[in-house]
């Protein structure tokens, strides 16, 4: 699977908006309207649009605070449970992810796959939830 990222661009806003007609993913990530165009591309912050061989497939967001990202993930709602999610985390994490010391992400106990996910993808969870209920999960970059 080829897997390619690039800066999200405006451009990419008609389609990405388009995936949350999709129930799942409308109640998981925020809704991409102009306000969160505008924090994802402050120059802390980034945006990847990510491809493979048939179009966009998902976005990944990181929001940099000092070394560690806090990341955010929609992928395409037809493309679950193919295996895309890991080969796209995974190679995230092994190239533009490597610019942060830490990766935390924070998941809601109900959502099996994205724990999963992570898990495969080399994350630890924390026992306890945050004050927001969430569960935390770190990747410690090689680099670190």
């Amino acid at each position: 699977m080829d897997i390619r990222f690039r800066l999200f661009a405006e451009t990419d806003l008609p389609e990405y908006r388009a995936w949350f007609a999709d129930a799942e993913l409308n109640h998981r990530i925020s809704y991409p309207d102009d306000i969160w165009f505008r924090h994802v591309h402050q120059p802390e912050n980034a945006c990847w649009a990510v491809s493979d061989e048939h179009g966009l497939v998902a976005v990944l967001q990181v929001d940099r605070e000092g070394g560690t990202g806090y990341l955010d993930i929609a992928l395409r709602p037809h493309r679950r449970r193919r295996g895309l999610g890991t080969a796209m985390l995974s190679a995230f994490l092994g190239a533009p992810g490597r610019a942060y010391e830490i990766i935390e992400g924070r998941i809601s106990p109900d959502n099996a796959a994205a724990l999963a996910l992570v898990r495969r993808c080399g994350f630890t969870l924390l026992p306890d939830l945050d004050d927001d209920g969430f569960v935390r999960a770190l990747y410690a970059s090689p680099n670190a």
